[in-house]
């Protein structure tokens, strides 16, 4: 907040924000019975920021973002009880025409390529991309949060469409310089055509492996496996494609994750696949993935949901939603939901 006021002639500093709300029912694989709800960020996390920035010379400039999640149905900071307060973004770094350089809290490398290639985008409640990989505390099986702490990254500055990001994480571990995260991705934009793939290898250490809550270092894997062990490493791999065909725009990723634990090997193979049809005023979106577990687990989950999402305006949607989960030895449950976002 004190950033406005230091401002001087040569600094401009933005605030910025979205908020989601929905109301309706959420069950999980597991629960016994659903839980009449009103949530928060059903398409969109909610969050607010700021971004200040100074011009170096005519081609450069430097810059501060701070960016929080908050639930506004609580009024909570954060996404859950416990989160960083500045989860989504906090950065220090410079940005000119040989690309931009940040350091800080900054997005993992495969966070963005899942959302750019399925229709509900970062949904953390609706999407299926987003559940079987980064939900961690819903049987997501991703190691990492969707933003990596004591963090550098680099991001080329576009060629012909084509734009790099490699992304290394501390790991803050006495003694034990491997422990760390390290990964990458390629994103390639031409008219309708969207081709994306990236890649991590984490390695987690004695102090990190399976201690978070909701979104952390293997949550999911931990609830599938009866939360008998924590993960320790783990390599990955991934592929999108978006094309807009303007009738309808199609969406494919595949997901490999090779995970080791304190148990033994647990490999997963996710296949995604949906559409955004534009129908009247906003667009008819639907999605299915499927995840095959192998190894110290062995089990399947398939997921699908449709919904539409009426554009108000620019600020402005409205969407209802509805989700059916199944994991295979667990059960299956129904999560639905009509809800609202806007973005300033």
């Amino acid at each position: 907040m004190g950033a406005s006021g230091m401002a001087s002639a040569d600094v401009e500093v933005d605030f910025y924000g979205l908020l989601d709300l929905f109301a309706g029912s959420r069950e999980s694989a597991v629960a016994a019975d659903d839980s009449k709800v009103l949530d928060a960020g059903g398409m969109t996390t909610s969050y607010v920021g700021f971004n200040a920035t100074a011009d170096i010379n005519e081609s450069t400039l430097a810059f501060a973002k701070a960016e929080m999640f908050l639930r506004p149905d609580t009024g909570d900071d954060g996404r859950y009880n416990g989160d960083e307060f500045f989860a989504r973004a906090a950065q220090v770094g410079v940005q000119g025409d040989l690309g931009t350089f940040a350091a800080g809290r900054v997005s993992a490398p495969m966070f963005l390529p899942v959302i750019f290639s399925n229709p509900f985008g970062g949904s953390f409640v609706f999407s299926p991309a987003i559940l079987h990989s980064y939900q961690g505390g819903n049987y997501g099986a991703t190691v990492g949060d969707s933003g990596w702490s004591n963090g550098l990254t680099y991001t080329s500055p576009n060629m012909g469409g084509l734009t790099a990001t490699v992304t290394y994480a501390f790991g803050e571990e006495e003694g034990e310089d491997s422990e760390n995260k390290f990964g990458g991705n390629l994103v390639y934009r031409n008219g309708g055509l969207m081709l994306t793939a990236a890649a991590h290898s984490v390695k987690q250490g004695a102090l990190n492996s399976g201690d978070s809550p909701g979104f952390g270092e293997g949550g999911g894997l931990a609830a599938i496996g009866g939360g008998a062990f924590s993960v320790t490493d783990q390599d990955a791999y991934l592929v999108g494609a978006s094309y807009d065909f303007e009738v309808i725009k199609v969406y494919g990723m595949f997901h490999s994750l090779d995970t080791d634990t304190t148990t033994g090997d647990v490999d997963v193979d996710t296949y995604q696949g949906g559409v955004d049809i534009p129908v009247g005023p906003g667009s008819v979106l639907a999605a299915y993935a499927n995840s095959d577990f192998e190894g110290d687990i062995d089990t399947e989950r398939k997921t699908w949901t449709v919904g539409y999402d009426w554009i108000i305006n620019e600020q402005f949607d409205v969407y209802a939603n509805y989700m059916n989960d199944d994991v295979d030895d667990l059960g299956d449950g129904d999560t639905y939901g009509v809800g609202a976002r806007f973005k300033f």
